[in-house]
């Protein structure tokens, strides 16, 4: 099983974050499966196909500071009701810290409340309030947090998301229902998808999960000039994963501006590494105020690297050529580098 990796992300925490991530997987039969990681986070930590079922789960990128995290155990606990009472289902126990330096700890049908103090860059003490003592642990490498002798993980909420199939990684159609989108409690921020197996054979797996508010590239051949529809400034340009971001300038504020990135020609420069020249398209619907709007765009360049993959037929560097509003010939251009 061949993988491809592709994170498009919010540098924040996962109680605020909506990803984009894009993993192909080639699957040769349901008794042949091999896997390899092209990087440490995130991935695809575990596959399993039963029954004609495929369950992918896949390893999230952690958060920036594990200390502003919720954590839920991963042992599930019966819930009890009063006697007579049916069955009530299980529940987790969850860990809350506040702002105030004070925590809640939910225990299945209670909540005990006490003061925390972060006591080392992995360590936590927690006090309740009659006095009892608990300690807690985070592990960086499996993001699991080990608090008085449970294992906890972050929570996140389980986003939206798409599963598409190809058999060629040119040509995509989209799986007709997704069986089960969850929260992998077996794996520190993980996510499971589970879908059924609509062809056999070698095939490929793409998913992809809504990445709320960022702009697609579009596939163009047309003139950088047509691009050209309102002035703006390009101040900066960086790139994580496949998130791309743009920081511009405008004159308004007082209309919605609207901003659409496209890629042109849509054939790659022939260097090492193989060059693409991105064009934003800015719409101030007329805005006619004065004041100055800085604004950080967010762009998936997902589209990008599948061009890239249709015409070479696989991964590799890409250098990025972004280029600023021009009224005559381009002249500003901010240069970054894509690496799989």
């Amino acid at each position: 099983m061949k993988q491809h990796f592709c994170l498009c992300s919010k540098l924040t925490s996962f109680s605020k974050i909506l990803a984009c991530f894009v993993t192909s997987l080639c699957i040769f039969g349901s008794n042949q499966i091999v896997a390899e990681a092209a990087q440490v986070d995130p991935r695809v930590v575990n596959i399993l196909i039963e029954q004609g079922v495929v369950d992918l789960s896949v390893r999230l990128p952690p958060p920036l500071d594990w200390k502003k995290e919720a954590y839920l155990s991963k042992k599930t606990f019966q819930v009890d009701g009063p006697p007579g009472i049916p069955n009530l289902g299980t529940t987790r126990h969850r860990l809350t810290w506040n702002d105030n330096d004070v925590f809640e700890w939910f225990q299945s049908d209670f909540i005990q409340i006490g003061a925390y103090q972060f006591t080392g860059e992995f360590t936590i003490e927690a006090e309740l309030f009659d006095g009892q003592l608990r300690f807690g642990v985070f592990d960086p490498v499996s993001k699991v947090l080990l608090f008085d002798g449970l294992e906890y993980v972050a929570e996140f909420p389980v986003p939206d998301l798409i599963v598409e199939v190809s058999n060629d990684l040119n040509d995509w159609v989209e799986v007709g229902q997704l069986e089960e989108v969850s929260q992998d409690f077996t794996e520190g921020y993980a996510l499971s998808v589970k879908f059924k197996r609509e062809k056999v054979g070698s095939e490929y797996y793409r998913v992809r999960i809504n990445g709320g508010g960022q702009l697609p590239v579009e596939i163009s051949n047309d003139d950088p000039e047509t691009f050209q529809l309102d002035p703006f400034t390009l101040q900066n340009v960086s790139l994580k994963g496949c998130l791309l971001t743009v920081d511009v300038d405008y004159g308004g504020g007082c209309e919605d501006h609207e901003f659409e990135v496209f890629m042109s020609p849509s054939i790659f420069g022939e260097s090492f590494p193989a060059q693409a020249n991105l064009w934003l398209k800015h719409n101030s619907n007329g805005d006619l105020c004065r004041g100055l709007v800085s604004e950080k765009l967010e762009v998936d360049i997902t589209a990008v690297i599948d061009q890239y993959r249709k015409q070479n037929g696989g991964d590799d560097e890409i250098i990025l050529n972004v280029y600023g509003y021009f009224s005559d010939k381009p002249e500003a251009v901010k240069v970054v580098r894509y690496s799989p």
